[in-house]
């Protein structure tokens, strides 16, 4: 069995609503905190939701809460850090519960690691010039944003994560500013005439994952 301190409990959740999702994530933030658990990735999709951090608030919501409502969205603030964001079906969601004590307390080095996990399997398995931006956070292809990051920290616990755009409807796009920017919005699929399947990106990432933090992955799989 391998050491807990390098071990990656991966939990596939499926389609899971997103207060579902926020409340295991709060749950195994004590529990790994504690050493209860192991460092543990939960892998999932969400229905459509729009969610914002707890600074900058609203503004950057481009609709009514009527509006948003109307078209089947749900509206939830977060205890995250970062701006809102959109999360819905044809999205990959990640939310790494890990202990930054033990992976070193560079809150700035671990959000490249992250960024890291999602570029290299775009530009290694697809051929796409996924990058960083200077002075921003989040993965673009092109002049395109396709992953966005926001997260927080507690007892040195980081949680929330990641997410990245596989087939997602644009449209759900136009009810934000995404991360307070005036960027354009793709998603995977959007450069390939066949369609890249969700779950085969997912187990990309979680394997990038493990070998970026140099953790041994442990776990499950569940179908979409």
């Amino acid at each position: 069995m391998a050491d807990q301190d390098l071990s990656l409990r991966v939990l596939n959740l499926g389609t899971i609503p997103y207060a579902e999702a926020f409340d295991l994530q709060k749950k195994l933030v004590e529990d790994v905190a504690c050493g209860v658990s192991a460092n543990t990735l939960l892998v999932c999709q969400h229905p459509a939701v729009i969610t914002y951090g707890r600074r900058r608030g609203r503004a950057h919501i481009l609709v009514s809460e009527e509006e948003i409502i109307r078209r089947g969205v749900e509206l939830y603030q977060t205890d995250r850090g970062g701006d809102v964001t959109y999360h819905g079906p044809g999205q990959a969601v990640f939310y790494p519960i890990f202990d930054l004590k033990k992976l070193g307390q560079d809150l700035h080095h671990y959000m490249r690691m992250l960024e890291e996990a999602i570029v290299t399997p775009l530009r290694e398995h697809f051929g796409l010039n996924a990058y960083r931006r200077e002075g921003l956070t989040g993965v673009w292809v092109g002049p395109y944003k396709v992953g966005f990051i926001g997260i927080a920290v507690k007892k040195w616990v980081a949680y929330h994560g990641m997410s990245l755009n596989v087939g997602v409807d644009p449209a759900s796009f136009s009810l934000i500013r995404p991360c307070g920017l005036d960027v354009k919005v793709a998603s995977i699929n959007d450069f390939f005439s066949d369609e890249v399947r969700l779950e085969t990106i997912c187990d990309m990432i979680v394997e990038q994952m493990a070998h970026v933090f140099q953790l041994e992955a442990t776990g499950g799989s569940r179908q979409w």
